[in-house]
């Protein structure tokens, strides 16, 4: 599948994406984490270009539904409490969709061109074409596919679902078969390019942050200033210019003054 308008920017975003679901094959960078986080940084990136897209490649898809699988048998998350079968079904659902995507007769030749097949091999290397024109063994001989995944496939579709030990090491061959075959042969770009520009938006959002806590922090020096101000102006006192010093040196009101002067007045009447 030629996507006319591909959801990455450019080549080096897609080799980016390739590195993070296989950090076993690339160098390590400045946003390199653990293995497991950059895989998920692979899938999350995936389900933004199929939302955007609406229509990928079926290997990308098919990497990131069963890297995602491998994931939720990571030991960490396993502690959640995920059981065996419950594992063997998101095991299951994700190799079943995988070869489907490949070999089901509607889609099996638009993809036939995209995966890189073995000169030695032919058209019949890793799957006897003995098995009908256009079955999926046939089907995937064309991609050079190995006849246990078709195999496991059709043991699934009819329900028999073999144990986890088996499921995670066709998982693995699975994962392996995909790089091989279509990553080398499609994500061929650096993926320096894009992670320059990750790490230069990284900086902004950084420096953004910084400015936003700046303001805030601005903004409330104001206010509690204002509210200080507002607080004193509310308090009730006498005006200074109001103010007299009486014969013992104590401050009184004017008013005050004038009462004690007007008594004594009287009174000396």
């Amino acid at each position: 599948m030629v996507l006319q308008f591909p959801p990455w920017r450019h080549d080096s975003e897609l080799a980016m994406v390739r590195d993070w679901f296989f950090p076993d094959h690339a160098k390590r960078d400045v946003f390199s984490g653990s293995p497991q986080d950059m895989k998920q940084r692979a899938i999350d990136k995936v389900n933004l270009w199929l939302f955007k897209a609406g229509l990928l490649p079926p290997a990308i898809v098919a990497t990131a539904n069963l890297t995602e699988a491998s994931l939720h048998d990571d030991p960490v998350r396993r502690s959640g409490g995920i059981s065996d079968s419950a594992m063997q079904s998101i095991y299951a659902m994700a190799f079943a969709r995988f070869v489907n995507g490949f070999v089901d007769r509607d889609v099996a030749r638009l993809h036939t061109a995209e995966m890189a097949v073995d000169d030695d091999e032919g058209e019949d290397g890793a799957v006897p074409a003995a098995k009908g024109e256009n079955s999926m063994y046939a089907h995937a001989a064309t991609i050079g596919m190995p006849q246990n995944f078709v195999d496991l496939r059709h043991q699934l579709a009819h329900g028999d679902i073999p144990n986890l030990s088996y499921l995670r090491k066709m998982t693995r061959q699975a994962l392996t078969w995909l790089w091989e075959r279509w990553w080398v042969k499609n994500a061929t770009g650096d993926p320096g390019r894009s992670l320059r520009h990750l790490e230069e938006r990284s900086r902004r959002a950084r420096e953004a942050a910084d400015v936003g806590t700046s303001k805030a922090e601005a903004v409330e020096e104001v206010v509690t200033h204002l509210n200080t101000v507002e607080a004193s102006e509310n308090e009730p006192r006498a005006s200074v210019t109001d103010m007299r010093v009486d014969g013992v040196g104590t401050q009184r009101p004017a008013t005050a003054q004038k009462r004690k002067r007007g008594v004594l007045d009287g009174n000396d009447m």
